[in-house]
C-alpha cells in the first residue's frame, strides 16, 4: 500500500468519479483506476461497485475511506512537524512557468529573500499542469501558476498579478500598429506556442477553436527563449502575458478581441501544513487592492 494509491482513492471517493479525480490531480483516468485496482488485489476485497454513472463504495471500500482519511491527514502532520523541528529551515520548492519566472523571478530574489535571508528557495520550470501534479505529488510546495478560471478545488491559492494574454510580434511586422485583433485575422499567421502542458496553449487553442479555425502552428516549445527569437526574427507570432513583454521591449503586444484576461495566483495544495517561510512568501507575493 502506497499514500500515493490512497490519495488518488481519497479523491476519487470525495467526487464520486474516477473521470473527476483524474482532472482535479492532473493525471489520466486509467492511473486512478489502476490505484483502486491494486488496492483491492493487495488486500482481496472489492472497493467499489460500477454503477451507470461513476461508482459506489462497498462496505470494505467506505471502511478503507474512513481509514485512509486519517492516514493521510496525519501523515501531512508527520511531514510538517519534521520540517520545523528544531525551528531549522528548509528550502522552498517553488515551481515557475518560464514566462512567469521572467515577471516574479526578479523580485523573488532581488527583494523578498535578501530581506529574509534565513529562507532558501529552489525552484523548478514547468507548465501549470505539470507543476500543479507536483503539488499534489508533494514534490513542490508552492507554485506560481496562470489561469483564467478558479483552480480546481484540491488547490488554496493567492492571486498575485491580474494581467492578459496577448498576440505578440516583431516591431517590423504589418500589424504591429493594431491595437486589437481577432483570431481570424491570425488564421494564416505562422505561430510559435508553448507546449500542451502550458495555460497558454489551452486557452489560445479554445479561442481558435471557438472561431472554427485550425492555427498556423509551427513549433510548441517549454522555453521562453525560443517563443522571444522566433517572435523578434519574424519566423514567428505568439502569444505571451502582457506583464512579461515588460521584459521584452523588442516585442509588441496586442490584445485580443474580445480580450482573454489572466490571472497568476500563486498556489498549493489544500489543507497542507504552511511553514512560518511559506506563509512569508505567500505574505510577501499575495496580490494588494492597488491595480496592477
Amino acid at each position: 500500500m502506497k499514500l500515493q494509491q490512497l490519495r488518488y482513492f481519497q479523491t476519487a471517493c470525495r467526487l464520486q468519479s474516477i473521470t473527476g479525480a483524474a482532472e482535479a490531480l492532473h493525471i489520466s483516468q486509467p492511473s486512478i483506476s489502476v490505484a483502486i485496482r491494486e488496492l483491492e488485489q493487495e488486500f482481496g476485497v472489492k472497493l467499489t461497485s460500477r454503477r451507470y454513472q461513476g461508482f459506489a463504495l462497498t462496505g470494505e471500500g467506505r471502511q478503507l475511506l474512513s481509514m485512509a482519511d486519517g492516514l493521510l491527514e496525519h501523515a501531512d502532520q508527520v511531514a510538517a512537524r519534521m520540517q520545523d523541528i528544531g525551528r531549522r529551515h528548509y528550502p522552498i520548492r517553488l515551481g515557475v512557468p518560464p514566462m512567469i519566472g521572467a515577471v516574479l523571478l526578479p523580485r523573488l530574489y532581488g527583494s523578498f529573500l535578501p530581506r529574509n535571508p534565513q529562507i532558501t528557495v529552489t525552484t523548478e520550470e514547468g507548465g501549470a499542469k505539470s507543476l500543479m501534479r507536483n503539488l499534489l505529488e508533494k514534490t513542490l510546495d508552492l507554485a506560481f501558476v496562470a489561469h483564467s478560471e478558479p483552480l480546481p478545488e484540491a488547490f488554496s491559492a493567492v492571486p498575485v498579478v491580474s494581467t492578459e494574454t496577448v498576440w505578440c510580434v516583431a516591431q517590423d511586422h504589418p500589424l504591429r500598429c493594431r491595437s486589437t485583433v481577432t483570431v481570424d485575422e491570425l488564421r494564416q499567421e505562422p505561430l510559435v506556442l508553448f507546449q500542451k502542458d502550458f495555460f497558454q496553449y489551452e486557452i489560445v487553442m479554445h479561442r481558435f477553436q471557438e472561431a472554427g479555425i485550425t492555427p498556423r502552428i509551427i513549433h510548441a516549445t517549454g522555453q521562453l527563449s525560443t517563443v522571444h527569437r522566433l517572435v523578434r526574427s519574424g519566423v514567428a507570432s505568439g502569444f505571451l502575458l502582457k506583464n512579461t513583454l515588460e521584459e521584452l521591449p523588442d516585442l509588441v503586444g496586442i490584445s485580443l478581441d474580445p480580450p482573454i484576461p489572466a490571472q497568476i495566483s500563486l498556489a498549493w495544495e489544500r489543507g497542507r501544513h504552511l511553514s512560518n517561510d511559506m506563509r512569508r512568501m505567500i505574505e510577501e507575493f499575495q496580490q494588494d487592492d492597488t491595480p496592477e
